[in-house]
């Protein structure tokens, strides 16, 4: 019998074993010094290694992020993420988001995001479904989800408090009047 704890931390990190398995496959079909045809084994072995490093990091973004804290639960429709937790449920809409703070306290971290019309909205990252969150969040123009997601790992490490902006909407760029 497999300690819950342990199912679940193979459970998580399931994905990024996968894509690291995937990509040394295709690294070795690239490096195959005995195939006759090398330059067949470099037109398939290739293009599926970068796929597999592209799959292998943001695997790996999503083990890191695998909430189940009891933060609640994120659905994300669109644009638009609901936060269902225990103190109730708030919904925001990142098309009118003007800021996004980030705040962090040791393993623990939320999204502030600001909205004109009313108070900021606190997205826990460790609720369940956050992984939808990012992938919405690098629609944001101008959005570095790896600065983010340094900022995470860095307070993590260091079990200090993170507070700060990490996406602020740029001013469109007003049209020249006269010249």
């Amino acid at each position: 019998m497999i300690r819950p704890e342990a199912a679940a931390l193979l459970k998580r990190w399931f994905e990024p074993a996968v894509a690291l398995t995937v990509t040394l496959v295709a690294l070795w079909i690239v490096g195959l010094p005995d195939f006759k045809l090398n330059w067949l084994s470099v037109l398939l072995g290739a293009p599926l290694a970068i796929a597999g490093i592209v799959w292998l990091r943001v695997a790996i973004r999503r083990a890191r992020s695998q909430g189940g804290a009891g933060e609640g639960e994120l659905f994300v429709e669109e644009r638009r993420v609901l936060h269902v937790g225990s103190f109730g449920n708030v919904q925001v809409d990142l098309d009118d988001a003007s800021r996004i703070d980030i705040f962090a306290k040791g393993t623990r971290a939320s999204l502030m995001v600001h909205t004109p019309d009313g108070p900021p909205v606190a997205l826990p990252l460790g609720a369940d479904g956050v992984d939808a969150l990012y992938d919405v969040l690098t629609g944001l123009p101008g959005m570095d989800t790896d600065a983010l997601h340094a900022r995470l790992a860095r307070a993590r490490r260091a079990g200090n408090d993170e507070i700060g902006a990490v996406w602020t909407r740029p001013i469109p760029k007003t049209s020249r009047i006269g010249r």
